[in-house]
């Protein structure tokens, strides 16, 4: 509830941000016969946006360990969680404006995440650590509201389904041993929503920054056993009886991102505007 909580103070400031004035329309004093004008710069919403970025995630609900975040091999085998707290990651996204005005985008994005609990403090045995990292490979299309399109200061809110294939490595201790496993590649479907802002330094070159919530998970998951001891699938359904590494699992994370963004599109119109 803390997550979703979050999302929406977030988004509620962005749409109080997204009322503040038209600080792209630049203006300029003429005097002519005694008569002042003012000259006015309106920039239009660019058609095409290509955004970069990249920033830290924090895994929520089961995708993260204990209450402390650390791996625990008893836990992981047992199915009670991934085992993962910290990672990183990076995204490419195309935005392209739906309409003249261009406040409604559609984004296709493809997004490289990385969690590991090497990143936590990890228990060292004789063999050395035991830990559990991931790669996560996702593809994303959806919607966004941008509020403030023709603005300098723009402010948005989205959301969108996610397509994921998971995999990853783990080291265990099983009874005082050593096991190495190797997650096998799973295929899932899922849902993430976001809300951010960007900055538009001139027409062609801007930043962003927002905080992204993903769940990787939804749909298709399943429990398999593996032939080989050293390989186990992702494992994030519950059945009956209760296999090794297997149970209810959600994978799930939020994202703090930033980045640039490459505008195309935008243009400029002058008017000259009489002032009495």
């Amino acid at each position: 509830m803390k997550t979703y909580s979050l999302i929406l103070l977030i988004t509620l400031l962005m749409i109080l941000v997204s009322n503040t004035p038209g600080q792209d329309s630049g203006s300029r004093k003429l005097v002519a016969n005694k008569t002042t004008y003012a000259k006015l710069t309106i920039r239009s919403a660019p058609k095409f946006t290509l955004q970069i970025s990249g920033g830290y995630d924090y895994g929520v609900y089961e995708l993260s360990g204990n209450n402390n975040g650390d791996f625990s091999s008893e836990e992981f085998e047992k199915g009670e969680n991934f085992g993962v707290r910290h990672g990183f990651g990076g995204s490419v996204t195309l935005k392209v404006a739906l309409h003249q005005k261009g406040n409604i985008r559609l984004n296709i994005s493809a997004l490289y995440n990385e969690f590991s609990s090497k990143y936590s403090k990890m228990n060292v045995g004789f063999y050395g650590p035991e830990f559990v990292n991931y790669d996560v490979y996702s593809g994303v299309i959806g919607v966004e509201n941008n509020f403030t399109p023709n603005f300098k200061f723009k402010t948005m809110v989205g959301g969108g389904f996610i397509a994921s294939v998971i995999s990853g490595n783990a080291r265990i201790y099983s009874e005082n041993s050593p096991v190495d496993l190797n997650i096998i590649p799973a295929f899932r479907l899922g849902v993430t929503v976001f809300s951010g802002a960007e900055y538009a330094l001139n027409n062609w070159l801007g930043v962003n920054f927002g905080f992204r919530f993903t769940h990787a998970n939804l749909w298709f998951k399943q429990t398999k056993e593996s032939d080989n001891p050293n390989e186990v699938y992702l494992n994030d359904k519950r059945v009956s009886p209760r296999m090794p590494y297997s149970g209810f699992r959600q994978f799930a994370w939020g994202s703090f991102n930033a980045g640039v963004n490459f505008y195309f599109g935008i243009k400029e119109k002058q008017y000259i505007i009489k002032q009495y």
